[in-house]
């Protein structure tokens, strides 16, 4: 069995493993959920890549593990939009600052870096963790994961059986000038798209599978 398919295997196993973190408070109307830290935030998390060589390389992410939490929010519709008005209004609120990433974009389109007391996540907004990468140095958290995963099929080897495996939760956006697959991901968090990636990353038909990511990201992931 190949390297990466063992690894995925083994970070999906740790991180049932792991003590469950319980939700400090849930605003229910808002389907939005507060912990007093990260639920995975002492789990591996990271992206498989594949380097020029053939060979396999994992690139672990490690996100802020102390208060205060940067989270990188995305709306895309109504109902986030007022979800996160909501948090960022009450009373109370965990949120120290909101900064509006998408100048010029409509309050249903937008992506705000948001400094907060408390780690938090809706079914109504994607948010993504801010990680450093372990080549990085250490207190430079600028990486961040959006709920986009691109995909290389071996050759031969047809799009469709991704899109039939993972119906329902990843759908096909675009293909790209070089034969990637960009889907965008139904998953509302930045480990569950990490995840994933290497979920996908394991399929016998798929040569690689990478979340897409903003931020300075580690010189061996180039190919």
């Amino acid at each position: 069995m190949r390297l990466f398919t063992v690894l995925a295997a083994v970070l999906l196993l740790a991180s049932c493993n792991k003590d469950i973190i319980e939700p400090e408070s849930v605003d229910v109307d808002y389907n939005v959920t507060y912990y007093t830290k990260p639920p995975h935030n002492e789990e591996q998390q990271g992206y498989l890549i594949l380097k020029s060589n053939g060979e396999t390389d994992f690139i672990e992410l490690a996100p802020i593990s102390n208060t205060p939490y940067t989270l990188i929010i995305s709306v895309t519709d109504k109902k986030g939009h007022e979800a996160i008005n909501h948090i960022k209004t009450k009373e109370n609120s965990p949120i120290i600052s909101m900064e509006d990433l998408t100048p010029g974009l409509p309050e249903t389109n937008k992506t705000y870096k948001v400094v907060t007391t408390k780690y938090f996540q809706s079914r109504n907004f994607f948010v993504s963790e801010s990680y450093r990468a372990a080549q990085s140095p250490s207190g430079i958290y600028n990486i961040s994961v959006q709920p986009l995963i691109t995909v290389k099929m071996k050759a031969g080897q047809d799009v469709s059986s991704v899109e039939e495996e993972y119906k329902g939760t990843l759908t096909l956006k675009q293909e790209n000038y070089d034969d990637t697959y960009l889907f965008s991901c139904k998953y509302k968090t930045s480990y569950e798209v990490l995840m994933l990636a290497l979920h996908v990353f394991g399929k016998l038909e798929v040569a690689w599978a990478e979340p897409v990511m903003s931020g300075t990201l580690p010189a061996s992931n180039n190919r």
